[in-house]
C-alpha cells in the first residue's frame, strides 16, 4: 500500500494535471482527446486524459500545422519579368509562405542562358535547386534527373483532364511516367487588324485558302510601300520558323514521322504544306525581310502597322495592346483560332508548354511537392489571371482549361483565354525525345534555305528527311 505521504503527492499531482487540462481546454481553438502517461515519484504510473490543440485546416489541400516551417526552396526559372511569373513569385512569398512557413527563392536566369544552366544543374547531381521549370522541347534530357509525380498526382486528386492533353504529354518521359505539371503555356493563334478588316469588309479567315484571298485583297488595297498582308518569319532562331510550317503540315494531315519513326515530312502532304508556306514569301504576301526575322521581329512588323495579319503566342497580345509599343495598332487588334486546311476539318497548331517538376537530388522533396500542390491549383491560377492591379502582374496566362473557360476570367481578359482554350483543346506538341533539338536544327535550317536561298522545295525536304533518319537510326529507333 502507498504511504499517506505518497498518496498526498499523487492526489496533488492529479489535481494539478486536471487544472492544466481545464485551462488548455478553455484556450484551444480546436481540440482532440489523447491519453498521456504521468509518472509520479518513479513508482506510480497514472494515465490521464487531456485536451491538446489541433492545427487549423488549410485551403488547397495543404498540410496543416506548418510541418515544413523554415524550409527554403530554390526554384530554377527564367524571365521573372513575365507578368505571370512575377505574380506567382510575389504570392509564393506572401500567401503560400504565411500558410506553410516555406520560403521559395525564384531564380531569374536570362532565357538565353536558361537551358544551359538547367542541363548543368540537373546532370551534375546538384541539390542547388529543388524545382525546375523547362520548355517542352528540353524535357527529354531533363526528366531522367527529376522525380516521377504520378503518385503525387493520385494522392492529391489532381485532375489531369483539366489540362490540354498536349500539355500532359509534354510532361511525360520516355518511360510513360509523368515528371512535370503545366506551369505556363501558350496556344499558337491568329491576330489581325480589326480596323483594316472592317474598312475593306473582310471576314476573319477560317481556312488557309481564305487567308490567301484576304491577303490578295489587302495587297490590292495599297496601304503603302512598306505594308504587306502577312508578317511571317523564316529566320533561324531556336526553331521559331517551324511554328507556321507545322500548323500548315498538321492541318493538311501531315506528320513529321510515321508510327515507326521514319520521317514523312517529305511526303505529298508535307510537300503541299511547304510549298504553300514558302509560296507566301515568293508571291509577295509577306515582306522580303521575313527571311531573317525571328518571331519577335515578325511581331514588330505587326505592331508597327506594316502587316495586317500575324500568327504568334497569346502573351504577345499585351504588347500589341500597349499604345506606347504599338501606336496606331493598339486599339485595333483582333484574335482568333488559326486557319485550317480547307476541307480537312479543325485547325491544328502548336501548344507550347512549360512543365514544372522536382529535382531528384533535392533535399526538400516533400516541401517542394507541397509548393507544387499550391501553385498548380485552379484557384491560384484564377487569382493570377484576374489580377489587373498593375502592369507588372497583369497576365493572361493559365494552363487549366476550367480557368481559361471561366466567364469571370474572360470578362477581364477580353475573351482571349476562351479562344486559347479552344485552340489548346486540339493543339499538338513536338516529339518529346532526346534527339528533338538536333532534329529541330535541321528543320529550321532547311526552311531558311528554301525561303532565303531559294533552294528547291522537294529536294530540300528529301535532304532534311534523310538527315533526320540518320539521327533516328543512330539513336536506335530502328
Amino acid at each position: 500500500m502507498l504511504s499517506t505521504h505518497r498518496r498526498t503527492i499523487l492526489v496533488l499531482t492529479l489535481l494539478l494535471a486536471t487544472f492544466v487540462v481545464m485551462v488548455a481546454a478553455c484556450a484551444a481553438p480546436a481540440q482532440q482527446t489523447v491519453v498521456e502517461t504521468v509518472v509520479v515519484k518513479e513508482t506510480v504510473v497514472v494515465e490521464v486524459e487531456k485536451q491538446v490543440e489541433e492545427a487549423e485546416p488549410l485551403p488547397y489541400g495543404l498540410i496543416p500545422g506548418k510541418p515544413f516551417d523554415g524550409t527554403e526552396l530554390n526554384f530554377l526559372i527564367c524571365c521573372n519579368t513575365a507578368a505571370q511569373f512575377h505574380s506567382l513569385d510575389v504570392r509564393s512569398n506572401s500567401e503560400f509562405y504565411d500558410m506553410t512557413g516555406i520560403k521559395v527563392n525564384w531564380d531569374d536566369v536570362p532565357y538565353g542562358a536558361f537551358q544551359e544552366k538547367l542541363v548543368t544543374e540537373a546532370t551534375s547531381a546538384s541539390d542547388n535547386y529543388d524545382l525546375f521549370a523547362f520548355t517542352d522541347a528540353w524535357g527529354a534530357g531533363l526528366k531522367p534527373y527529376m522525380v516521377p509525380i504520378d503518385g503525387f498526382v493520385e494522392d492529391n486528386d489532381i485532375d489531369l483532364s483539366d489540362y490540354p492533353s498536349a500539355y500532359i504529354e509534354a510532361g511525360k518521359g520516355l518511360d510513360g511516367a509523368l515528371y512535370g505539371l503545366p506551369l505556363r503555356g501558350h496556344p499558337f493563334m491568329f491576330f489581325y487588324r480589326t480596323d483594316i478588316f472592317e474598312e475593306l469588309g473582310l471576314e476573319v479567315p477560317t481556312t488557309w485558302e481564305e487567308l490567301e484571298a484576304v491577303s490578295e485583297a489587302l495587297a490590292a488595297a495599297d496601304y503603302g510601300e512598306d505594308f504587306y498582308p502577312l508578317s511571317v518569319y523564316y529566320g533561324i532562331n531556336a526553331g521559331q520558323n517551324t511554328f507556321w510550317w507545322e500548323s500548315l503540315l498538321w492541318s493538311n494531315g501531315g506528320e513529321l514521322f510515321d508510327e515507326n519513326w521514319k520521317p514523312t515530312l517529305n511526303g505529298e502532304l508535307g510537300l503541299e504544306a511547304t510549298e504553300r508556306y514558302i509560296g507566301w514569301l515568293r508571291d509577295g504576301l509577306t515582306g522580303p525581310g521575313g527571311v531573317a526575322y525571328n518571331e519577335q521581329e515578325g511581331l514588330l512588323e505587326f505592331q508597327q502597322g506594316r502587316a495586317a495579319m500575324f500568327m504568334g503566342w497569346w502573351w504577345m497580345y499585351s504588347r500589341m495592346k500597349n499604345c506606347e509599343l504599338s501606336p496606331g495598332v493598339c486599339e485595333n487588334v483582333g484574335f482568333a483560332t488559326a486557319p485550317s486546311w480547307e476541307g480537312k476539318g479543325e485547325p491544328k497548331t502548336y501548344g507550347h508548354v512549360w512543365p514544372m517538376g522536382v529535382n531528384q537530388f533535392s533535399r526538400n522533396k516533400d516541401a517542394a511537392f507541397e509548393y507544387m500542390k499550391w501553385i498548380s491549383t485552379a484557384d491560384v491560377q484564377k487569382a493570377v489571371i484576374t489580377d489587373k492591379s498593375s502592369p507588372e502582374v497583369s497576365s493572361n496566362v493559365a494552363t487549366r482549361l476550367s480557368v481559361l473557360n471561366d466567364p469571370e476570367v474572360n470578362a477581364v481578359n477580353e475573351g482571349l483565354p476562351g479562344v486559347g482554350a479552344a485552340i489548346l483543346s486540339d493543339a499538338r506538341t513536338n516529339p518529346i525525345i532526346p534527339e528533338w533539338l538536333e532534329i529541330l536544327s535541321i528543320l529550321e535550317i532547311g526552311i531558311n534555305e528554301m525561303a532565303a536561298g531559294g533552294a528547291d522545295i522537294a529536294e530540300t525536304l528529301d535532304l532534311m528527311a534523310s538527315d533526320i533518319e540518320n539521327i533516328m537510326e543512330r539513336g536506335g529507333y530502328y
